[in-house]
């Protein structure tokens, strides 16, 4: 792939994206950024462009020319199942009629329930209508690409930790630590984990985006050493200057707030992740691109300083 080629990076205002962008640019690369109004994405290099890109018409004419589109739109939660059918065919079809590579930003929800390390190589049995949907979406464009329509990439995370990262390990832990509160964990905060440091996701992304030369492989985001939810919070304790603290909740407790809290509902849905090992194998990744994993104690200095700004 003609890594000098256009990149054109959907949902490039979110978090994930505004990184891809950066990663892109800083290789070489030509970089279009799409979002719903056009706005600054951090990267003055990057070209800028308003589009709706559950449009088919307005994404093909937006990639036009790209060799890679890269999926990285987050619509809210709440409105996932009404907005990322057809954002997600409008991908395939605007990827179908330009040649670009899809390379579609994932999570690791479609596995459900395991009992080891999570890898590429792991059917789908997914837990839940999120989950469903998440197994659904990397099936409809796996399908495209084994019918010839398109060529693809899938990169999939964690639970993701950073900067303005919005998680089920976000707020809840670095912010309560940040201001010297019990950081709340959802589920056993003593199983093991390997959070995903939005960056490495990032870079992964912009890697496969330039270097993959296979169509319709699962790739997995690097990771450190597995770590557990209650030593992340003495980490970030440490850090901040504070005593570590930890507050756990169940699935009951998160059902019983779901009543009242619908962002607690989606919760009480993926908190089976947090009752069971939740360990990402991104090794093949490492091998091929030669990525690394970011340090816990580098990451989460960076979502102190971020609470900070």
């Amino acid at each position: 792939m003609d890594t000098q080629g256009l990149h054109v990076v959907v949902g490039a205002g979110g978090v994930t994206g505004r990184l891809v962008v950066g990663h892109l640019l800083a290789a070489g690369c030509r970089v279009r950024a799409l979002t719903r109004d056009g706005r600054a994405v951090g990267s003055p290099a990057a070209e800028l462009r308003a589009v709706d890109a559950s449009d088919p018409v307005a994404l093909t004419e937006a990639a036009e020319g790209a060799v890679a589109l890269h999926h990285c739109a987050m619509p809210p939660i709440g409105r996932w199942l009404s907005d990322f059918p057809p954002l997600t065919d409008s991908i395939i079809d605007a990827a179908s009629a330009t040649g670009a590579r899809v390379v579609y930003a994932d999570d690791t929800w479609m596995y459900g329930r395991v009992s080891g390390p999570m890898t590429p190589e792991l059917p789908s049995r997914p837990v839940g209508r999120l989950g469903v949907l998440r197994a659904w979406l990397a099936e409809r464009l796996s399908h495209a690409a084994a019918a010839g329509r398109i060529r693809l990439s899938i990169v999939r995370a964690g639970e993701l930790y950073g900067p303005h990262v919005r998680s089920m390990i976000a707020g809840t832990v670095f912010g309560n630590v940040h201001r010297g509160r019990a950081a709340r964990w959802f589920g056993d905060p003593d199983l093991p984990i390997t959070p995903t440091y939005v960056d490495d996701f990032a870079r992964t992304i912009a890697a496969v985006g330039q270097h993959d030369g296979e169509s319709g492989r699962i790739w997995h985001v690097p990771h450190p050493r597995p770590t557990t939810g209650r030593e992340l919070i003495a980490l970030a304790a440490a850090q901040a200057g504070h005593r570590a603290r930890v507050t756990a909740t169940t699935r009951w407790q998160l059902r019983a707030l779901g009543a009242v809290l619908p962002l607690a509902r989606e919760g009480a849905e993926l908190i089976y992740q947090f009752e069971q090992p939740f360990i990402v194998d991104g090794s093949a990744t490492t091998e091929v691109f030669g990525l690394t994993a970011t340090p816990y104690a580098e990451g989460v200095r960076a979502v102190l300083a971020s609470h900070s700004g």
